[in-house]
């Protein structure tokens, strides 16, 4: 069961993959366009963050989203592939926070970073920091999102945490 997600700003993260792909995305953004093309983005570029990716398609109307890919180490953690399942629909209890948080994306037209936890069918408390990056056809019309995962990383976080962003 996920718990709350937290919206944080990127300086408040600490994955390295999670900066990789922040960079690389910045890197494609070029001044005349305000999203950047999918057409830019190399995947063999990323190799070592294919794992942790998730790819969403975005459907504008009505406004909803399918998982086109989920990356291997995403499926691990999930214990489940939820590739082809729209975002709404999989029964996850905090599900609507995360069609939220696209929904923002979609709106802003920029990344949206943040951390969640989870309880774990062992009874551990999982772990994950995440962005969710917007990418588009034309420039501007966002309709794909990039959702990185990363559930290695030092910091400890408590069950409390301020949400950072709006």
């Amino acid at each position: 069961m996920v718990h709350q997600i937290h919206r944080l700003n990127i300086s408040q993260l600490n994955s390295p993959r999670i900066r990789r792909f922040r960079d690389y995305w910045q890197a494609r953004r070029v001044p005349q366009r305000i999203v950047p093309l999918r057409a830019d983005l190399d995947p063999t570029e990323l190799q070592e963050l294919l794992p942790n990716i998730v790819i969403i398609e975005v459907e504008q109307k009505p406004l909803r989203f399918r998982y086109r890919l989920v990356g291997t180490r995403v499926v691990e953690f999930n214990k489940l592939d939820f590739t082809g399942l729209y975002l709404g629909t999989i029964g996850w209890d905090e599900e609507q926070q995360l069609v939220e948080a696209c929904t923002d994306v979609v709106k802003i037209k920029e990344p949206l970073y943040g951390f969640y936890t989870w309880t774990q069918k062992n009874g551990n408390i999982g772990k994950c920091e995440f962005g969710l990056f917007p990418f588009s056809r034309d420039g501007e019309t966002v309709m794909q999102l990039f959702g990185i995962e990363d559930y290695e990383f030092p910091r400890v976080y408590g069950s409390a945490r301020p949400r950072a962003l709006p």
